[in-house]
């Protein structure tokens, strides 16, 4: 019994697939002051529990939008993160990028290469760290959902012939 409650307590949400409007909202900050730990651990174990069902993928990250929860948070490389906020370097590169929103194609993304990152812990705790190379792509990537956007908005497909 106990089983069932925790597998439909932590049930997978769908991706979301673009151009679903849902996608294209500026998700709204977490307001610690009036949210629990027990609420936002519930958002967490959607967005794992999601992330873990994908059946491609290096599974880097997911951000609440591309599970219809319009709310700053997003997981990079199994780091939790509420209300991140992104200054990147004006050095930038052009990385290959998919999305679990955009099922079945790839983008040519221009990216910083390098960055500070600040965020909140999902206790409440400020973080910052700075980032580059691969955890720096996938930080950027998942901000973009919260800003309302994906790799298909930003980036350019790679058409294969």
């Amino acid at each position: 019994m106990i089983k069932k409650i925790v597998m439909m307590r932590n049930r997978p949400f769908k991706i979301l697939i673009h151009p679903d409007k849902r996608l294209k909202r500026f998700a709204l900050p977490v307001d610690f002051e009036k949210t629990t730990i027990e609420e936002r651990s519930a958002i967490v174990r959607k967005m794992g529990a999601s992330l873990a069902m994908q059946r491609y993928g290096m599974k880097l990250g997911i951000a609440a939008p591309q599970i219809g929860i319009n709310l700053r948070v997003m997981i990079v490389r199994g780091n939790v993160m509420f209300n991140p906020e992104w200054r990147g370097a004006n050095q930038f590169e052009v990385g290959i990028e998919g999305c679990y929103s955009v099922p079945g194609k790839t983008f040519r993304v221009q990216r910083s290469k390098y960055g500070w990152a600040k965020w909140t812990s999902i206790d409440g705790r400020p973080m910052e760290s700075k980032l580059k190379d691969l955890p720096a792509i996938v930080f950027q990537h998942e901000l973009d959902h919260l800003n309302g956007e994906c790799c298909a908005d930003v980036g350019e497909e790679i058409i294969v012939k």
